[in-house]
């Protein structure tokens, strides 16, 4: 009974799959299809602050004719998986990975940051002779972002702390010529 219902379910999804209206493909290259939705992406992705005429859309359409045709032909001589393209992939992805996490991550931290009045009044009492006689109401916004980035480089290290506490790192100094 029970496979029988598993078996129903999975032809109704078939069945709305298949009535789901395709969009119609407006480039074709080789076998490579684009639709329009696909083009209007990229289009206002990468038109770079041209103005959006016929003419700008014909010469994207020329660069993604070429653009794809230089990658099948890189695919076709296994460009695709020379080590050397395979590191750079590895070493954007990281990159990409890595400020997408770190960026999250800020904007989660630096929500909590406050800053109160006696913390700014501390700041410009210790550091007088640096603002010499200036009032502190000419220098109140100036103080509030040093310490503002002051907590957020602390949230961060603070962050960052925690991970190495939670993770199990091995540093061979030695064998790095370190030591």
């Amino acid at each position: 009974m029970r496979n029988t219902k598993l078996l129903f379910i999975a032809l109704i999804i078939l069945l709305a799959i298949s009535c789901a209206p395709k969009e119609e493909v407006a480039i074709s290259i080789d076998g490579i299809k684009i639709t329009k939705a696909e083009f209007e992406r990229d289009f206002q992705k990468f038109n770079f602050s041209k103005p959006d005429t016929k003419e700008a859309r014909k010469e994207f359409i020329d660069n993604i004719v070429n653009r794809k045709l230089i990658l099948k032909e890189a695919e076709e001589a296994n460009l695709d998986k020379d080590p050397a393209f395979l590191d750079d992939v590895q070493d954007f992805w990281e990159q990409s990975l890595l400020k997408l996490a770190v960026d999250k991550k800020a904007k989660q931290l630096f929500m909590s940051i406050k800053i109160n009045d006696k913390e700014i009044n501390d700041f410009y009492n210790a550091n007088k002779d640096k603002y010499g006689d200036k009032p502190l109401s000419d220098v109140y916004g100036e103080i509030r972002l040093i310490l503002f980035k002051k907590k957020q480089q602390d949230a961060v290290n603070a962050w960052l702390d925690s991970l190495k506490k939670k993770a199990n790192v091995k540093i061979n100094y030695k064998l790095l010529g370190l030591e």
